[in-house]
């Protein structure tokens, strides 16, 4: 053994002593590493990948997706019904459905996670998911009327009594105008505003998933100050998390370790193989891979090292890897202002299509990245939804220094003092371009070549923030930041998966853009029955982002690298949509199960 090599391996088994603590050599059937830890396990409140991926093992909706074709196949529904004009959906429960305490999952359960979602007091990033829904939006939109209402009063009428009268008014007008309804604990009947063909799509995701509501409720209280509903997160946590999907959740030691084991009121249990899964965070990428090759995991989810492309030319490094339905991308803080009340150059979208077009992004692919993707002029990748076409909406920013130059100057900002930096017409220089990012060298990369080529193409220069998951996190629903990383995957088959970040108000808008014009036409689809039309109209909803507002800056497709031993982990999908579905893997020779 080289000294190098004994090096890594001691500094490997170090690093593993700091990243799982105490904890005995992993014992669970099968263990996997994520490079972020889990923010929330409310289904409700997910947004992010590693989210997602355990939520939809501990929770299971009216149906889900097979993770190989993505077909629908019943989950909690056994099956349902769609009337003719596709407009009103009876889904038919399955009477052995259990929550891990051994209650029955019913119809009410649906119904009350649905409304939580539209309660804008939960702040649910994919609220407009249930906007197809009629009343839906509306409710939504009331809701935070009447907080808003709420809040102008003054602060002596402001009581509890009152506050829990606006809850109980709430409670009604949902139950009233929002279409939705439990005949019995059997049955849940939805009505739509127009047809949704990807309606069932949107079932199989998990903010549409049911929850335990007496666990809720528990950690529910009113502020009387503003009239929302306060909702403490004890319930997500062992030992009183109540789940009702394949597995259940036993300890959980934030950015550290999870341990999942299986759930024996699951109605689908006989099918799932793996009685334990043990979830290891190691944000940094090298720790992660050393981890994975001194014995720590059997599935690495992300492989992010700078020395990724040596090992994809290794046939021996366990390396594999897939494209994803979804695209890298730069965010663009849009709104007037920055923090502390400066002026945002980035809410003229002059300025942001310059900046994008002063970006080589096949540099950045061929010279930075070095892994095969593929540049990105869109948010939603061409070919990758049936029956639209993107390159009708394919415009983009081309990569054009001098037209950069030229469309920053139209916008105010020219060199002129020949020191190379633009300013305004009040001679003060374009700000410093704080560049926001998570930790770790994947990011800190492309922000340094895109620095360089801002730098050089605009005369701009930048500072790269670089933040742990969390605050990065926080700043971007803050809106602290000038520029920062971003990335997303679709969630569902239809162009609005996409589309909807961009919406004004919507959860997952962190850069603050608002057109009226894009809103318009979102909300045209929305009511359009024809489809054809509805998908020409998300074309050009796709048009205005792509060669005219630029919220975004696209840069590539994304592909995902895992690393794990093909001749034992089974189970994993290489579809592009697929973010792995625990239940569904299994260890190849191992059936006799694991520790619980």
């Amino acid at each position: 053994m080289t000294r190098a090599l004994l090096t890594l391996l001691i500094l490997a088994g170090a690093m593993l002593a700091v990243a799982f603590g105490d904890r005995p050599p992993p014992r669970a059937d099968l263990t996997y590493i994520d490079k972020q830890p889990a923010f929330t396990l409310d289904p409700q409140r997910v947004s992010y990948e590693q989210d997602i991926r355990l939520v939809s093992a501990l929770y299971d909706g009216l149906v889900r997706w097979d993770p190989y074709t993505f077909d629908i196949v019943p989950g909690v529904a056994e099956r349902w019904s769609v009337s003719r004009d596709g407009t009103i959906y009876v889904f038919h429960l399955r009477d052995n459905a259990r929550w891990s305490s051994g209650e029955p999952v019913v119809s009410h359960d649906f119904l009350y996670a649905w409304r939580r979602a539209l309660m804008t007091d939960t702040a649910a990033d994919y609220a407009s998911a249930l906007f197809h829904v009629r009343g839906a939006e509306a409710f939504f939109q009331f809701r935070a009327n009447q907080l808003a209402q709420y809040a102008a009063l003054p602060a002596t009428d402001r009581t509890s009594a009152r506050a829990a009268a606006l809850r109980a008014e709430a409670e009604r007008v949902f139950h009233e105008t929002v279409g939705l309804s439990a005949p019995d604990d059997r049955t849940l009947i939805v009505e739509l505003h127009s047809p949704t063909p990807f309606f069932l799509d949107l079932c199989a995701f998990p903010a549409l998933f049911p929850v335990h509501p007496p666990s809720v409720e528990a950690d529910v209280s009113l502020d009387a100050a503003t009239g929302r509903l306060d909702q403490r997160h004890d319930w997500t946590k062992p030992p009183r998390l109540i789940t009702n999907g394949a597995y259940m959740l036993t300890s959980w030691r934030f950015k550290r370790d999870m341990r999942l084991v299986k759930n024996p009121h699951y109605w689908d249990e006989p099918r799932v193989r793996l009685r334990s899964i043990d979830v290891l965070v190691v944000e940094d990428p090298s720790t992660a891979v050393l981890a994975y090759q001194t014995g720590g995991a059997d599935w690495l989810t992300d492989v992010l090292t700078d020395y990724l492309p040596d090992m994809l030319a290794d046939p021996d490094a366990e390396v594999y890897g897939h494209s994803r339905f979804g695209t890298y991308f730069w965010s663009f803080n849009c709104t007037p202002t920055l923090t502390g009340g400066r002026p945002n150059p980035f809410h003229d979208a002059r300025v942001r299509r310059a900046f994008a077009m002063a970006i080589d992004k096949r540099a950045i692919v061929e010279k930075v990245r070095r892994v095969g993707e593929e540049t990105a002029d869109t948010l939603i990748p061409p070919g990758s939804i049936a029956q639209y076409d993107p390159d009708r909406a394919v415009g983009g920013a081309p990569f054009d220094p001098a037209g950069a130059r030229a469309l920053l100057a139209e916008a105010g900002w020219v060199d002129r003092t020949g020191d190379s930096t633009p300013e305004n017409a009040a001679g003060e220089p374009f700000p410093v371009v704080e560049l926001l990012c998570s930790t770790g060298s994947y990011h800190q990369n492309v922000a340094l070549a895109m620095g360089a080529m801002l730098l050089e193409g605009l005369g701009v220069r930048t500072r790269i923030v670089q933040k742990e998951s969390k605050a990065y996190r926080d700043d971007l629903r803050r809106r602290d930041f000038m520029m920062a990383r971003g990335g997303w995957f679709g969630d569902f088959g239809d162009p609005t998966t996409f589309l909807d970040i961009h919406a004004t108000g919507d959860g997952n808008n962190d850069r603050g853009y608002s057109s009226a014009e894009f809103d318009g036409l979102l909300a045209r689809a929305r009511a359009e029955a024809d489809p054809r039309v509805r998908l020409d109209l998300l074309a050009e909803a796709e048009r205005l982002t792509t060669e005219r507002d630029l919220p975004i800056l696209p840069i590539w497709r994304y592909r995902q690298f895992y690393m794990f031993d093909a001749s034992r982990v089974r189970g994993l999908s290489e579809h592009p949509r697929s973010i792995q579905r625990l239940d569904y893997l299994w260890i190849a020779g191992d059936e006799s199960g694991g520790a619980p």
